[in-house]
Order: structure tokens, then C-alpha cells, then sequence
């Protein structure tokens, strides 16, 4: 008898292993371990298995354990079963865990569901104008000073002020532009910059050298206070009044560093002229800015995802004259879709494009690639452009994100980024959905 005992835990483990290889088993392996649903939305969960066996396997939601004075809550989700396997359907935002047990005891497959709000937004396109004033002020090159014998001076890099710093205060005073700068160290010999180079703050004395070309004393330094430029907006809501537009982080041009916003806004901008982009030549619009038109609001956030801020009046789109549905990334489908920009004056138009390709778990900004198939947008811009970042992308009636970057070398094609995304980066205590509960039988 103990001789038998070790051959049959060997047989009972190569039969599980066998079973484990067969299709039919591999085809509950393969399962996904987590999956998202709309509000509405169904998924069909296929189980290719023989029907005498497909009857004895069961999917069942799993409660968590509660408390037992609890109230009890229906899940966020049905169950029922089909000719192919089970259906999902999801009835309200949560989180719950559903498991195939075979006779209604023995899990075999656990799969994490959440269930997400239906999401309405009014689609953007409209070109605007961008400006963005920068917390500090930001050194982006050297400059020499030619001292009254011709020699030239790089103080404030001799004394240890490197590009990319961010100047926030002069002799303990907060800092805001760059001819507030240059006054104080004019009127000094010597001051004490507050830095911060990246996560560090620094303090630094630096001692001015006076300069005959320009009569006044300077410490030999090329810097910026803030960006202005063109872009386009991506969606505006309309019971908080939040924007978002360009779907990338707003960065210094010769530093390439993120701008830490300390205030900014966006306004209507008109476009004028295009610049065609061409292989490893990227092209741009041309634009004006106007105060006196439909979009005004303050920038509150630049981020990864774009920037996003609060309108004081509605925004609307001629091309879209209701609120439209947001697709989640698993709604985002390879094929045809269209982008809604401008490319003329203040009209915006829609171009038919193609999402060739969809990265579901890219948190880039490069979670789609896009080409341009529309043939009035090639001739007129040879494809994606500056100033495009942001356009909307639309499929099946639903946004389903933004534009964010061309290829250098084939401006047919570029980037886009998912609303999922974009969404997730509003300010908490601004988001019109981040009071919807999705904690509901979180197991």
C-alpha cells in the first residue's frame, strides 16, 4: 500500500497536467483576469466546451465580506447564462469579482470586473491660443557680459546657476517675470537666487558684473517666464465648465522641462495660414489670437495629458450640437475615424483618418497611431501639423481622444492619447464625475 501511494499522487499530477494542456482548458486559462464595461454595456464570455460539462460549470458573482448589520446592495453587474457561454451586463458604476466554479463549488477562473459611468462631453476642434506664465522663472541659456575691458563674463554659470533651473525668488522675494529680474539686479551688486533644480531648492549668490553695451548690470543669463502658442481644444463639460485641449504636457522650448503653471489662460485664436509639413520638416499654423471671441478660460493644470482648466461661459460646436458620448480605451477599435480641427479662420471641420494601430496599456500620450487619409488635409497640410494637438478623434459617434504627435519623418501619421487618460488628470475637487461611486462591492 505505501508503495502504491507514491505512484498515484505521480499519475493524479500528470492527469491534471494533461487536462491542463487540453484546448478545452487552455480556453478557461486564457479568460482575462480583468475586465471594464460601460453602463449598458455587455460582454459575452465564450465557454468552447463540450455541453456535459458546460452545464456543471457555474459564473458567479463574489460578494465581499461585510459586515452583518450591513444593508445589503445589489452588485453592479448581471449574470446569465447563453448558448455560448455567460453574459456580463453592467447596471451601475462598481467593482465586483465573478468566478467559474465547476458544480457550484470548485473555482476554476476569478475575473475582476469594474463598471464605469457613461461619460458626456461637447467635442472640441476650436483653435486656441495658449498662455501659460511659469511659477519662477526659467533659465534656458547663457548669455556673456562684456565687462569695460572687453572681457567677457558668464557670472551667475561661474557661480553655479545651470540651465534648467528654475529662479522662484531674488533676496527671499517671490519672483514672477523676467523684467522684475532684471530691475532687481540692476539695482544690486549682489543677490541671493532662490533655485529649484528639479526636486531641490537651492540658494546661490551671485554678484553681478556691470556691462557698457546695455549700461546697467547683468549676471549672464538667457531666461523665460512663460510659453505662448497655438493648439486645439479637446472637449469641454458643460455642468463644470472644465476644458482640456492638447492632450501633451506643455514644455520649455530649449529645456525641454515640464512649465510649472502659476497662472495661464486659453483664448479664441483664428488660423491664418499653414505651413505644410513635409518628411522631417513639421509644419504648423499660423495663428492670431482673439480676446474678443467665443473661448476664454484659466488654465489650471499642465500635465502629461494635456492642459485643463474652467471656462466662465458655454462652449459650443457647430459640428456637434449635443453632448457626446466618451469611449473608454477597451471601446477603441483599430479602423476608420475622423478628427475635428481647424484649418481656416475659426471653422472647424471634420478629416476622416485611420487608427492603425491601439496600445491599451500606453500611458504616454502615444496610445494610438493615427493617419491622416483625408485628402483635402494632405494637400492643404501634408498631414499632422503643430497647432493640431488636441483635435478630438472621433469613432462611432464617441471621443475617443486626441491628437498629441506627428512622426518627424511621415507627417501622415502620429500619435493620440485616450480620453481614459486625459480624464484621469482633471483636478480632483473639479471633476464633475469623481463623486460617482465605483466602490461597490469592491472584493
Amino acid at each position: 500500500m505505501q508503495r502504491i501511494r507514491p505512484w498515484l499522487g505521480i499519475v493524479l499530477s500528470l492527469l491534471l497536467i494533461a487536462l491542463c494542456i487540453t484546448p478545452q482548458a487552455q480556453s478557461l486559462l486564457n479568460l482575462p483576469q480583468y475586465q471594464r464595461l460601460v453602463v449598458g454595456e455587455s460582454s459575452t464570455i465564450s465557454l468552447p466546451l463540450p455541453e456535459k460539462l458546460k452545464d456543471k460549470i457555474e459564473m458567479q458573482v463574489i460578494s465581499p465580506s461585510r459586515s452583518v448589520f450591513a444593508a445589503p446592495q445589489e452588485p453592479p453587474v448581471t449574470i446569465s447564462s447563453n448558448s455560448s457561454g455567460y453574459e456580463i451586463l453592467a447596471l451601475k458604476p462598481g467593482k465586483v469579482n465573478v468566478e467559474l466554479k465547476l458544480l457550484g463549488y470548485i473555482p476554476l477562473k476569478s475575473m475582476a470586473v469594474e463598471t464605469l459611468p457613461t461619460k458626456r462631453v461637447v467635442a472640441g476642434g476650436h483653435s486656441i491660443g495658449v498662455i501659460l506664465q511659469s511659477k519662477g522663472i526659467m533659465v534656458v541659456g547663457y548669455a556673456p557680459v562684456s565687462d569695460s575691458e572687453g572681457k567677457k563674463a558668464y557670472p551667475a554659470r561661474d557661480q553655479g546657476v545651470e540651465i534648467g533651473d528654475i529662479i522662484y525668488q531674488v533676496d527671499g522675494q517671490p519672483l514672477h517675470s523676467e523684467s522684475e529680474l532684471a530691475r532687481i539686479i540692476d539695482e544690486k551688486k549682489s543677490v541671493l537666487l532662490g533655485v529649484k533644480r528639479g526636486s531641490k531648492k537651492l540658494s546661490i549668490t551671485v554678484r553681478s558684473t556691470y556691462c557698457p553695451e546695455t549700461n546697467r548690470c547683468r549676471i549672464g543669463l538667457y531666461v523665460r517666464d512663460g510659453v505662448v502658442g497655438v493648439g486645439t481644444l479637446t472637449f469641454w463639460e458643460p455642468d463644470s465648465k472644465i476644458f482640456a485641449a492638447l492632450g501633451h504636457v506643455i514644455i520649455d522650448a530649449d529645456t525641454k522641462q515640464q512649465i510649472d503653471v502659476l497662472q495661464g489662460k486659453i483664448v479664441s485664436a483664428s488660423i491664418q495660414g499653414i505651413k505644410p509639413g513635409k518628411p522631417g520638416q513639421p509644419g504648423e499654423k499660423i495663428g492670431v489670437f482673439n480676446g474678443e471671441g467665443e473661448i476664454e478660460g484659466k488654465i489650471i493644470k499642465n500635465s502629461y495629458s494635456g492642459i485643463f482648466g474652467k471656462t466662465g461661459d458655454e462652449i459650443t460646436n457647430p459640428l456637434a450640437h449635443y453632448t457626446m458620448e466618451v469611449a473608454y480605451a477597451h471601446q477603441v477599435n483599430e479602423g476608420q475615424a475622423q478628427i475635428l480641427t481647424v484649418v481656416n479662420g475659426d471653422d472647424i471641420e471634420a478629416f476622416d483618418v485611420v487608427v492603425e494601430k491601439v496600445f491599451p496599456e500606453r500611458q504616454d500620450g502615444k496610445s494610438m497611431i493615427i493617419r491622416v487619409a483625408d485628402h483635402r488635409l494632405l494637400n492643404l497640410t501634408g498631414g499632422i501639423i503643430q497647432g493640431m494637438s488636441g483635435s478630438p478623434i472621433i469613432q462611432n459617434g464617441k471621443i475617443i481622444g486626441a491628437i498629441t504627435h506627428v512622426f518627424l519623418n511621415d507627417p501622415t501619421r502620429g500619435y493620440g492619447i485616450f480620453m481614459d487618460n486625459m480624464l484621469s488628470e482633471i483636478p480632483s475637487n473639479l471633476n464633475p464625475w469623481s463623486k460617482v461611486s465605483t466602490n461597490s462591492w469592491d472584493a
